[in-house]
């Protein structure tokens, strides 16, 4: 995977939180994360307008970045929740000021 190239007059540490957070669903993901752990099944239902293979690369995505833990849970048949790491519930202001935002101006 290659870098992408930064500007060297914004800082670098936000252009990577704007490169991971910036693409499509990342931060609907995240938003229903911040309620509970999900089943991949549930994240479906929820993000019903998102393609499974897309919802799989953003997390993937999420969760090499440290946001997302996936949780294998060794039932029959075996579960796989995600949640949040503590990365990821850091984010909680964020999408709650994006979310005041949102309802305030669009």
């Amino acid at each position: 995977m290659t870098e992408r190239p930064y500007s060297k007059h914004i800082c670098v540490h936000f252009q990577a939180a704007v490169d991971l957070l910036g693409k499509r669903w990342s931060p609907l993901i995240v938003q229903l994360l911040l309620k509970r752990a999900h089943r991949y099944s549930e994240l479906v239902t929820e993000l019903e307008v998102v393609s499974e293979g897309m919802l799989s690369q953003r997390l993937k995505e999420l969760e090499r970045a440290g946001v997302v833990r996936r949780r294998v849970i060794g039932e029959q048949p075996i579960r796989v929740e995600y949640h949040l790491t503590d990365k990821g519930r850091a984010l909680g202001r964020v999408i709650g000021g994006l979310e005041r935002w949102a309802e305030q101006w669009m």
